[in-house]
């Protein structure tokens, strides 16, 4: 029976072990560092150019897994160095394309966007402004929709792309569903984990009979805004 939906969640499962099993030892301060090469011990990389990207990356995760950013109040955020394998342009041209005489996909074009070269039809990116039509009357199904999977899952339409090709969220657009964590296949986009703040508060309880902790079991993005309420109050 699998435990795991994909290889983004185990990684994830790693680093939050290995962060509680540090915090639980009294020594997440003092060791943090070393978590990247213990879950990327080497020396072949595994999912990325090299293992210098693969523990770069692990660092953000753990950063995460350590409360993230503070001063950002979203409890999603962005892995900048994990965020640059997918395409930029949304509809592109595919070789199905048979650069037919109706040219229906330049006629329904709003911005004349699309113009026929080599007997095939391309897409001007500059001018492009995605409404899809193109793709929609196209006969042949050679105009392919490949918008980021962090776009299309955002129901809110929060997430664009900025000029360095990494995904950027609207915090005031963002309602913090988690849509885009799970959609996105290179764990790029993430949420920050309060584990550290859950561990801090059993080992202070153990010491102080004024304080008591309850565990209940409950969606992931549920547990970390609820201690994100907790946090502020």
């Amino acid at each position: 029976m699998r435990k795991f939906e994909s290889q983004v969640q185990i990684k994830k499962y790693e680093v939050l072990r290995e962060v509680s099993r540090l915090a639980m030892e009294g020594k997440l301060e003092e060791k943090y560092h070393e978590i990247p090469n213990k879950i990327v011990p080497g020396p072949e990389a595994t999912t990325r150019c090299c293992i210098y990207k693969e523990r770069a990356i692990i660092a953000e995760r753990v950063k995460l897994a350590m409360g993230g950013n503070k001063d950002n109040e979203n409890v999603i955020e962005v892995i900048d160095c994990a965020c640059d394998e997918c395409p930029i342009d949304r509809f592109v041209v595919t070789e199905a394309c048979r650069g037919c005489l109706a040219h229906r996909c330049m006629d329904v074009c709003p911005v004349d966007a699309i113009s026929i070269i080599g007997h095939k039809a391309y897409i001007d990116s500059s001018k492009c402004i995605e409404c899809g039509r193109c793709s929609q009357v196209c006969p042949y199904n050679a105009i392919a929709d490949v918008m980021r999977p962090c776009r299309k899952a955002c129901p809110v339409g929060a997430i664009s792309i900025d000029e360095n090709k990494k995904a950027v969220i609207d915090n005031e657009k963002c309602i913090q569903c988690g849509a885009c964590v799970y959609q996105c296949p290179f764990g790029a986009i993430m949420d920050k984990s309060y584990i550290v703040d859950v561990i801090n508060l059993i080992k202070e309880a153990k010491n102080n009979k004024d304080i008591r902790v309850y565990a209940i079991i409950a969606q992931l993005y549920q547990v970390n805004l609820h201690m994100r309420r907790l946090s502020r109050l």
